[in-house]
């Protein structure tokens, strides 16, 4: 194990000697408010917050590793902003920060080659989903002085892994999800089929277990509509195929194969997924869906989740607006459906599940500034 590690931080020791050699700015923002974001997908995580703190004439330094970032274009005297270059050239620089306070999206700090830098006070982590942290990598939070929570349960189980490993207890603040501010309501359109959004790869029941659900759902003439993850198209390409031989002739079945999503979300009665799925919240609070996730056994090694006692916060999530279930009760899904399909999602459940719903970026940048000003 010592010689793994060791030729591990070698290789990226040697990474870093040549990706640094681009980036011609400076790494010295001594005393400033800085933001780090690994590239444009996290900008709807950021944009709430440093929105906020424009307006309230607060300076703040902004750093990406994406050209493409939206953040570079911000057009204001209170902000800073600055290509760093790609990922590995970006952490060459980070390692070397000289700031008050970084803020990032990014997990595993200090694990592997992004590394404290001794000249930084404070680090601290922006939730960017309204997930759990069961499927982070382990130790993802670990070198963190605080954290932006997104729920109660976040901050139970970062409590937890912080009694099991004697590691440096965080500021744990309840934040939210600042992305759910720039997110409207779907709209209530008319209702057609069932939606099946599965994950991929060995995080999905569907792998197992797709035939028979589409068999059963078919069979009692239920319009289906099945919307591989992108990631199938690639990699999971024979699957596909047999999907689309053995159900493709059903007048009731089609394969969604559009862009975006909004055709799929807008027009379903409920929506089946994996007990892993990142999207089951999204689904819940904007969509107002109801949701069936299958559960089943994956190999959690090297995740948060093996050493976390209790289970994903959605299992709470979907005894208020759904239903969690086996692999076996696959062959119920009718009668299971007709339970779910009446559930109504209310203000209530949403503030049991979220903090601050659509009002996120708002309390971070206060969270953020108080976290700031008493620092030394």
């Amino acid at each position: 194990m010592t010689i793994t590690f060791s030729i591990r931080n070698f290789y990226y020791k040697v990474i870093h000697f040549f990706a640094g050699k681009e980036y011609k700015g400076t790494n010295d923002f001594s005393g400033e408010l800085v933001f780090f974001s690994e590239g444009k997908n996290y900008w709807n995580v950021f944009y709430p917050v440093l929105d906020v703190l424009i307006k309230h004439n607060k300076r703040f330094v902004y750093l990406t590793a994406d050209r493409e970032d939206p953040g570079l274009q911000i057009d204001s005297e209170y902000c800073s902003s600055h290509y760093l270059g790609n990922t590995n050239q970006a952490f060459f620089v980070l390692n070397k920060l000289k700031a008050k306070m970084c803020i990032t999206t990014t997990p595993q700090l200090d694990i592997l080659n992004w590394k404290r830098s001794k000249n930084v006070d404070h680090y601290c982590y922006l939730s960017h989903a309204p997930m759990d942290i069961h499927a982070n990598k382990k130790f993802s939070f670990d070198y963190y002085d605080s954290a932006l929570c997104g729920n109660d349960f976040h901050i139970a189980n970062l409590r937890q892994l912080e009694r099991d490993r004697n590691s440096r207890k965080k500021i744990l603040m309840k934040t939210g999800c600042t992305y759910y501010d720039l997110k409207n309501e779907g709209a209530n359109e008319q209702k057609e089929h069932i939606l099946i959004a599965p994950t991929w790869g060995d995080r999905s029941f569907f792998v197992e277990h797709g035939e028979l659900l589409l068999e059963k759902l078919l069979e009692h003439k239920h319009r289906v509509l099945y919307r591989p993850h992108p990631q199938s198209w690639i990699s999971e390409k024979e699957l596909l195929s047999i999907i689309s031989s053995k159900f493709g002739k059903n007048e009731l079945f089609e394969i969604d194969k559009r862009v975006d999503n909004v055709h799929a979300l807008s027009k379903a009665k409920v929506l089946i997924t994996d007990s892993t799925s990142g999207i089951i919240y999204d689904v819940a609070f904007l969509q107002k869906i109801p949701i069936i996730a299958v559960d089943f056994e994956w190999d959690d090694g090297g995740y948060e989740s093996s050493d976390l006692e209790n289970p994903p916060s959605t299992k709470y999530l979907l005894e208020d607006f759904g239903r969690t279930i086996t692999e076996n009760e696959i062959y119920n899904i009718h009668n299971i459906i007709g339970e779910v399909s009446n559930v109504k999602m209310t203000e209530e459940i949403i503030d049991k599940h979220i903090f601050n719903f659509q009002n996120a970026g708002s309390v971070a940048a206060k969270q953020i500034l108080s976290i700031f000003k008493g620092l030394k």
